[in-house]
């Protein structure tokens, strides 16, 4: 399917909870959807919107990236898509306004924890496996991946 009216914009942090709850942390507590750093004014929320519901949502911290600990970098956390609209280009749409919103703000280095079954996507998107597979506790196996230039 083709991405067909969906519109990516910034958002407050509490409209991406419900979505972010449901995909990532389906089962738990709503405030397991809040993420440390959700409300600092260097975060950006994303949201990607059709037939004015949020059907995809990615977040950008402004944190040191482990393995580069001196380079300012924006770390991508709690990207979901609405499992009615996998498939379409909202996780590439979405991406692709993190990395816009990195180089406007003259970050040069983008990276994420990656779910070990979302390699692929963040693959086919340029970015690259830095760190061997790693469990974070109550969630899984991730990778850690990067995108940009050091």
């Amino acid at each position: 399917m083709k991405l067909e009216s969906v519109e990516i914009r910034q958002v407050a942090a509490a409209e991406i909870y419900p979505l972010r709850l449901e995909v990532l942390r389906p089962g738990r507590p709503p405030g397991s959807a809040q993420f440390a750093g959700d409300n600092e004014p260097t975060t950006c929320h994303f949201a990607a919107i059709q037939n004015g519901k949020i059907v995809g949502v990615a977040s950008l911290f402004l944190v040191a990236m482990p393995e580069f600990p001196g380079l300012k970098a924006f770390q991508l956390r709690g990207m979901a898509s609405a499992a009615q609209s996998r498939g379409q280009g909202i996780g590439r749409a979405l991406t692709r306004a993190c990395v816009e919103h990195a180089r406007k703000n003259g970050v040069r280095l983008l990276w994420c924890n990656a779910r070990t079954s979302a390699v692929g996507f963040y693959l086919k998107l340029g970015f690259e496996v830095v760190a061997q597979e790693f469990e974070i506790p109550d969630v899984g196996p991730h990778f850690r991946m990067r995108w940009g230039h050091v």
